[in-house]
C-alpha cells in the first residue's frame, strides 16, 4: 500500500438490513461506484446487516476482484456475532475479505496483521 492510500480517507457504504439476490446489484453497485470514484480504501458496512445470500457474496467477490485490480482495497465491517460472518465463514470467504468487527476497526489506519480473522 502506498503512503498516499494510509493517509486517503476510506469510504464507507452502510448496507441494507437484508440483502438478496434482488437488492444486491444496488449495494454492489454503490460499492463499485466508490472504487471507480477512486476511494483507495472501501469499507461494506454490514453492521446492520442480518441476511444476506449468496449471490450478493458472489457479487462481493466481483468488487473485491475490481478493488484489487485498481489498486484499492475492500474492506469489511461485519460483527463477531453476525449471520453474515457466520455464512462467510461456511463459504470460506472469511479467508478472500479481509474483516473487521466495526466500521471503527475497518476505517483505523492498517498494519499487516491488523485484520480480524477470527470467528
Amino acid at each position: 500500500m502506498t503512503s498516499q492510500q494510509e493517509i486517503a480517507p476510506s469510504v464507507l457504504v452502510p448496507l441494507a438490513a437484508q440483502i438478496d439476490i434482488t437488492t444486491c446489484g444496488q449495494a454492489c453497485d454503490q460499492l463499485s461506484v466508490a472504487l471507480i470514484f477512486g476511494a483507495p480504501v472501501v469499507i461494506a458496512d454490514f453492521t446492520l446487516t442480518t441476511f444476506c445470500d449468496c449471490a450478493t457474496l458472489r457479487a462481493l467477490l466481483a468488487v473485491h476482484r475490481q478493488a484489487a485490480a485498481s489498486h484499492a482495497e475492500l474492506r469489511i465491517a461485519v460483527p463477531l456475532s453476525s449471520p453474515v460472518r457466520r455464512l462467510m465463514q461456511i463459504t470460506g470467504l472469511d479467508e478472500q475479505f479481509r474483516l473487521y468487527p466495526t466500521a471503527a476497526h475497518a476505517a483505523a489506519p492498517q498494519f499487516p496483521q491488523s485484520a480480524d480473522r477470527s470467528p
